[in-house]
């Protein structure tokens, strides 16, 4: 009987440890974040425009979207877009600590432009978070390409709602509509 518990204390303490091993690991990647603020980690392919159709966009005209965060809730919950037209996101974290924006399908699936966290602008455009200091901004200029519903979250594990009390939000970007032409 005490050789089977020893057994099992055993194999438990290796699974246990093995588990715990896979939590630091995770945890250790997801604070991978470039000194931009961006993490590209596990960003596949991201959706483009043309650099031709990027530069007759004019930025100074584009609608700013402002998204805060207080007290770890976003505001609002819901953002709307339209599908085919450019953005300036801009995120506000008005907390005493860090957050962390993960936005993987949103960022995948629609043409980042360009990223800068604290008016530092990150080098990639391939991301699927943005953490933002305390009481700081990060701003995404961005083409909304894909139409639907995209969540996202303050976490910064890199598993989606590990560790996480589900979506913090979501932007929805509706399908563009185009004019019906009479022939």
């Amino acid at each position: 009987m005490v050789k089977m518990k020893t057994e099992l204390c055993r194999t438990l303490g290796r699974h246990l440890l093995n588990w715990g091993a896979v939590a630091v690991a995770v945890m250790a990647l997801s604070a991978c974040a470039a000194s931009s603020g961006v993490s590209n980690f596990a960003a596949a392919e991201c959706k483009q425009i043309s650099k031709r159709a990027e530069s007759k966009i004019n930025w100074a005209r584009v609608p700013e979207i402002e998204i805060r965060v207080r007290n770890g809730d976003y505001s609002p919950m819901v953002t709307r877009l339209q599908q085919g037209r450019p953005y300036v996101l801009r995120i506000r974290n008005r907390d005493d600590s860090m957050r962390v924006f993960r936005a993987k399908d949103f960022f995948v699936n629609n043409a980042v432009i360009a990223v800068a966290v604290e008016g530092v602008r990150a080098e990639d455009t391939c991301i699927n978070s943005i953490s933002i200091p305390a009481r700081q901004s990060a701003e995404v200029r961005m083409v909304a390409i894909t139409d639907g519903t995209f969540e996202f979250e303050d976490n910064i594990v890199l598993l989606p709602f590990v560790f996480s009390g589900g979506p913090s939000g979501a932007i929805v970007i509706d399908e563009r509509r185009e004019t019906a032409g009479i022939n």
